[in-house]
């Protein structure tokens, strides 16, 4: 556990960031050697701090592509993996980053303390339940039609109540459309049922993320080209974050925090936003 009251010695850094630096052992006299094994009790504290920092911590996310999603490789990769992943390094952390459904990540990071979840919309609902640590990328949600489906028109989302909507359960999609008074939603786990439902004409309309949806028709050999954009959500529109369970230690949150200011202000979390959106 991070003790942040504890003052770091000179030539090192609080935290995990960097480990102190060693002195020289030809620099002669009592002193010198004195010094030496002060710096490599430091250097095996620090470790020791880093080793345990890791073996409290689990970091979860969902299918998500272009943002997080298992390579063929078996890695998982995205957008703000490598956003999460540049944090970790920041941190000196070689971590696993477990990828599960959507629903039971979101339960495993609302109960259980040390549990960093990304990438999350930021809500009403959801800010007390967890610490906001730093945001990994930005996204845009719509409501989706098929081409063909040109009786489906709205001035206002409110025009579109009639209709059935595929929603991913437990996403803030699901949550804002109920609080906008929808009742035909039909959800599902995932997005790639959503999809399928609605290339099927099992609902009307679907409401996803948009590179997401590109992303995942073309890998189910869809054409993008034959949805169209009827409603954007604007209100669950915007960053999405990485967050840590309402109960986890407060110095583990902030060296966190910390971490994903350092990513962003030295231009890491901007390249990485750069290559990706590139890709596709």
């Amino acid at each position: 556990m991070i003790n942040p009251a504890s003052a770091p010695m000179a030539g090192q850094t609080t935290g995990c960031g960097h480990p102190p630096t060693l002195p020289g052992r030809r620099s002669p006299g009592r002193w010198s050697g004195i010094v030496y094994r002060i710096a490599i009790l430091s250097l095996i504290s620090f470790l020791s701090m880093c080793t345990s920092m890791a073996d409290g911590i689990r970091v979860v996310t969902e299918e998500f592509p272009p943002y997080d999603f298992t390579a063929e490789s078996g890695e998982v990769e995205g957008m703000s993996t490598e956003v999460v992943r540049e944090v970790l390094s920041e941190l000196n952390l070689d971590m696993n980053i477990d990828v599960l459904p959507w629903a039971r990540a979101f339960k495993l990071a609302s109960t259980t303390p040390a549990t960093m979840l990304f990438s999350v919309v930021r809500t009403p609902e959801r800010e007390p339940i967890f610490h906001w640590v730093g945001v990994v990328c930005e996204v845009k949600s719509y409501l989706f039609r098929l081409n063909s489906r040109s009786d489906i028109q709205a001035g206002r989302l409110a025009d579109l109540r009639q209709y059935s909507i595929g929603v991913v359960r437990d996403w803030a999609g699901q949550k804002y459309l109920e609080q906008q008074g929808f009742d035909q939603l039909q959800k599902v786990s995932e997005s790639d049922a959503n999809i399928r439902k609605l290339m099927n004409g099992r609902v009307d309309l679907i409401e996803d993320y948009e590179a997401n949806l590109i992303y995942r028709m073309k890998k189910l050999g869809f054409d993008p080209g034959s949805v169209e954009k009827v409603y954007f959500n604007a209100d669950i529109s915007g960053p999405l974050y990485a967050v840590f369970n309402k109960d986890t230690d407060q110095g583990l949150v902030q060296q966190f925090k910390d971490a994903f200011s350092a990513v962003h202000l030295d231009g890491r979390y901007e390249a990485i936003q750069r290559r990706w959106r590139s890709l596709n």
